[in-house]
C-alpha cells in the first residue's frame, strides 16, 4: 500500500513542478515573499538556486523510492524532466530556461537519487530463519 501511495506522489510531483516551473512568473514570486523571512530575505537568484536543487533533490528521491529497482529508468525520468521543462520555459513569455537552471535541476535529482539510493541500502533487511 504504501508503496502504491509513493509510486503515485512521484507522478504527481511531475504535475506540480511543470506546474510550478511553467506558471506565471508572479506565481513563483508570490511563494518567494511568503518564504523569503524563514529564508533570511536571501536574495530572489539565491532562493531559485535553492530552489532548483532541493525541488529536484525531492523529486528524485520520490522517484528513486517509487522504482527501487529501475535505476536507468529513474535517471531518464528526472534528468529528461529537467531539461524539457527548463526548454518549456523558453516558450512561455514571461519565464527564460536556462542552460544553469537545467544544470541545478539535473544536479538535485542526482542528489534525490544518490540519497535515496543510500537510504535503501543502510535499511536493515529482515533475517530470514531457515
Amino acid at each position: 500500500m504504501l508503496q502504491k501511495f509513493i509510486v503515485i506522489a512521484a507522478w504527481v510531483s511531475i504535475a506540480m513542478l511543470a506546474y510550478a516551473t511553467l506558471a506565471h512568473v508572479g506565481f513563483v514570486y508570490s511563494i518567494y515573499f511568503k518564504v523569503s523571512p524563514f529564508l533570511i530575505h536571501a536574495n530572489m537568484r539565491t532562493y531559485a538556486h535553492f530552489e532548483h536543487v532541493i525541488a529536484f533533490a525531492f523529486f528524485g528521491t520520490l522517484f528513486a523510492f517509487a522504482y527501487p529497482k529501475r535505476v536507468i529508468f529513474v535517471c531518464c525520468i528526472i534528468f529528461i524532466t529537467a531539461v524539457t521543462l527548463e526548454y518549456l520555459q523558453t516558450l512561455t513569455p514571461d519565464r527564460h530556461g536556462t542552460l544553469i537552471d537545467a544544470c541545478e535541476k539535473v544536479l538535485g535529482g542526482a542528489l534525490g537519487i544518490i540519497a535515496a539510493r543510500a537510504m535503501l541500502r543502510l535499511r536493515p533487511r529482515p533475517e530470514i530463519n531457515p
